[in-house]
């Protein structure tokens, strides 16, 4: 049941990094006084929240959220709290960073030029078929100095999370972008590529870790898939609910997010995200 000013804030969370994320929060950061039960979230957890059957929901991000608010006109939650992100990396088999360089490939009339281990001008880069995987990587490629966009990564209007190859308004690198579908030979696709966008798990699955392999991250601060804290209007200003955000906020908690999935969820507070 729902708590208007004391006892245990019930918050509605999923089996994951959010779940590792606010259990050290809960057992490390709060005050003694400020209890916290943790509930497995559903599908339906927004619409329990709404209804009163809890207090706070961190299971999902900003445009999941987004998506199930104004589709069931949960008009009374709203984002307390911009906790963690699941980055998207740019990885390579064949190119070891991203540094200036004046190597050329792919250019057809005349010999690869390489010099160094950079990711040469001319790159085939591999990204995500699906229209938000494309997007991220898009955003990704400009976060690294490599392409331009018509617009600066955070949106989270539906033409910002779907923005393709229209909205490159030039690539530094002179690259070439693929849409391919990655759920079949992903290690045949990056063995074959210059680069490829990838999801954390996506790269754990061929045995690449985002902090030590990937050439690029996904950035932390303004990350329109940054994973939320909600609340309904009824806890506005409850001070338990604004010592778990501060918690979540904090530079400790971003410390802990670093070194524990190296790389896989980061944090998105712009002070203490790296």
């Amino acid at each position: 049941m729902p708590n208007a000013g004391g006892g245990a804030l019930v918050v509605y969370v999923d089996a994951g990094d959010d779940r590792t994320i606010l259990e050290y929060a809960v057992q490390h950061l709060l005050p003694a006084t400020v209890q916290v039960r943790l509930v497995t979230a559903g599908a339906d957890s927004n619409a329990k929240l709404a209804a009163g059957q809890g207090d706070l929901a961190y299971f999902q991000h900003i445009p999941a959220f987004e998506a199930d608010r104004q589709q069931h006109s949960y008009n009374d939650l709203s984002i307390v709290s911009k906790v963690n992100a699941v980055p998207y990396g740019l990885y390579s088999s064949k190119w070891r960073d991203l540094k200036d360089n004046s190597s050329w490939v792919h250019v057809g009339l005349v010999q690869d030029q390489i010099s160094g281990t950079g990711l040469p001008h001319g790159s085939q880069v591999v990204l995500p078929a699906t229209p938000t995987g494309f997007a991220r990587g898009l955003y990704l490629l400009q976060s690294a100095g490599v392409v331009r966009l018509d617009r600066p990564f955070g949106g989270t209007t539906a033409g910002d999370l779907t923005i393709g190859q229209g909205n490159v308004l030039d690539s530094a690198r002179h690259l070439s972008l693929l849409a391919l579908n990655l759920d079949q030979d992903l290690r045949s696709i990056y063995d074959s590529y210059d680069a490829v966008v990838l999801s954390p798990e996506q790269a754990a699955s061929i045995g690449l870790q985002p902090a030590k392999d990937a050439l690029a991250l996904e950035p932390g601060p303004a990350n329109p898939y940054a994973h939320v804290l909600v609340a309904p209007a009824r806890l506005a200003g409850d001070a338990r609910v604004l010592e778990l955000t501060h918690a979540l906020e904090s530079p400790q908690l971003a410390q802990f997010v670093r070194t524990t999935f190296h790389g896989a969820d980061i944090p998105v507070t712009a002070a203490d995200a790296k």
